[in-house]
């Protein structure tokens, strides 16, 4: 893909699953979500299927900007990925929250592959039982920023929204060595939709 204020071709890349046998759990911006919990789902709630593997995989190639601690959101991991395509098949550099992580194994300003374990989901901070929460930001300048917290919370700061719903811009890779695949909780919380596969 040509960028013409930079003068060079850049490669584009599509994000994948962070979990290879991927549950869903909650859906962005569900209204059943707002009924229930009292507030804005600005992300996607996902479980591995089988509840045996909870390793959180990097989406892509992209940097760990920031890890750390949140009041309401756990053990942190923010990774910012450059040049991802969506489904819609625009090309942005895109913001991705990780949170309620049991343990964080990145450490700030390492680079990372689909291959890089970021950590391990867990039900830490503001959560009522094991799962990640995944959020994606268009805003990669102020990636602390979130909408999903209404105040301040330890590396976290309150922010305007500027997500998108994670299932435009994640893929399933059902190829080898990944072997992903992606599957319905069932909850009302949840959209019948399923991310696109490559």
């Amino acid at each position: 893909m040509w960028n013409s204020e930079r003068g060079k071709i850049i490669m584009s890349q599509k994000l994948i699953l962070p979990i290879n046998q991927c549950r869903v759990t909650a859906s962005y911006k569900n209204p059943n979500y707002h009924r229930e919990f009292g507030y804005r789902h600005y992300g996607c709630d996902f479980t591995d299927l089988n509840k045996k593997d909870k390793t959180i995989w990097a989406s892509g190639n992209g940097t760990v900007v920031e890890t750390g601690w949140s009041d309401s959101c756990g053990n942190v991991v923010i990774v910012v990925y450059p040049s991802c395509e969506l489904v819609n098949g625009k090309v942005m550099d895109l913001t991705v929250r990780y949170y309620h992580l049991e343990k964080i194994i990145a450490k700030k300003g390492q680079k990372v592959t689909k291959d890089t374990r970021l950590g391990y989901y867990g039900s830490t901070g503001a959560s009522t039982g094991d799962h990640l929460h995944f959020e994606v930001d268009t805003d990669c300048d102020y990636y602390i920023y979130t909408p999903q917290i209404g105040k301040n919370s330890g590396i976290l700061r309150t922010g305007v929204d500027t997500t998108l719903n994670p299932l435009d811009c994640i893929w399933i890779k059902p190829t080898k060595p990944d072997y992903q695949s992606f599957h319905l909780s069932g909850y009302d919380t949840v959209e019948n939709r399923k991310p696109k596969s490559l």
